[in-house]
């Protein structure tokens, strides 16, 4: 079974705060959020599904030794949700714009764990500095509740996939980044 959860950089933003100062909690089930690979997390979002894709401009011109014909195209993230108490607030921050996080300490993070048995483990990490919601869509099925579509939009990305050992403990972390303003591979995001 998997788990896609939706990290605000600002949790604020979304989840707003209680009226005892505190950020409010994500809701997330305690199975997951006891586990030892999600701890530490801030306010969550679960997702249904979650989808992107990159690619590299080739061209078959034989005057052209590198094949390449220009800068990859990463695609923005499209998520899907359930309608829930967040739905009005993401609406809100569509339309004005607004990220869910700036900058390099306000991180938009999403994260794909798989439970088995008693053990979660956190497949892979993907952080995204200055998150933007660019589409929300509303969308109804005769069979199940409603569902929101909505796409992320961002300037930097960092992927980091964590090996899970035998035991269901990670194991050694791999990252790997790209800056889309600056056009150029990065290890962590830039200043």
């Amino acid at each position: 079974m998997e788990l896609i959860l939706l990290e605000p950089g600002n949790g604020e933003l979304v989840f707003g705060k209680a009226p005892d100062g505190e950020s409010k909690g994500g809701g997330i089930d305690a199975i997951w959020r006891d586990a030892a690979a999600l701890r530490g997390m801030g306010q969550c979002i679960e997702l249904v599904s979650l989808h992107q894709g990159m690619k590299q401009q080739v061209t078959a011109d034989v005057s052209n030794s590198a094949r390449t014909s220009g800068r990859p195209v990463i695609t923005e993230f499209t998520c899907v949700k359930y309608v829930d108490q967040t739905s009005v607030k993401l609406y809100e921050l569509c339309l004005r714009a607004e990220p869910l996080g700036r900058g390099a300490a306000q991180p938009t993070r999403l994260y794909i764990a798989r439970h088995a048995g008693s053990k979660t483990a956190n497949i892979i990490t993907i952080a995204l500095r200055d998150a933007l919601i660019s589409e929300i869509q509303l969308q109804t099925h005769p069979d199940d509740m409603p569902t929101e579509q909505f796409k992320l939009s961002f300037t930097e990305i960092l992927w980091s996939h964590s090996v899970q050992q035998a035991d269901g403990q990670p194991g050694a972390q791999h990252t790997t980044g790209w800056s889309l303003t600056r056009n150029r591979p990065i290890g962590a995001f830039t200043g």
